[in-house]
């Protein structure tokens, strides 16, 4: 998870090129671009990767819904 202040949260994965169970991703996550691999520096094995982060929609307000309901009818009362 990445966040800064005036930006949405961004939530995502990197995933390691040769990873035997990127071809059985059951959410469908893996995208050719998420898909890293490590080198060597040093001798720890390391990723750069440039994140971009959307700005707020509501500078300042709260969450916005992440979705939005077709039927939203309210039952009598």
């Amino acid at each position: 998870m990445i966040s800064a202040p005036g930006y949405r949260t961004l939530v995502t994965h990197l995933f390691f090129e040769g990873d035997e169970y990127l071809k059985s991703d059951a959410v469908f996550g893996v995208k050719p671009s998420l898909i890293v691999r490590p080198e060597l520096k040093e001798g720890i094995n390391t990723v750069e990767y440039d994140f971009g982060l959307a700005n707020e929609l509501h500078p300042g307000g709260g969450r916005s819904p992440s979705f939005v309901a077709a039927n939203n009818k309210r039952s009598p009362g």
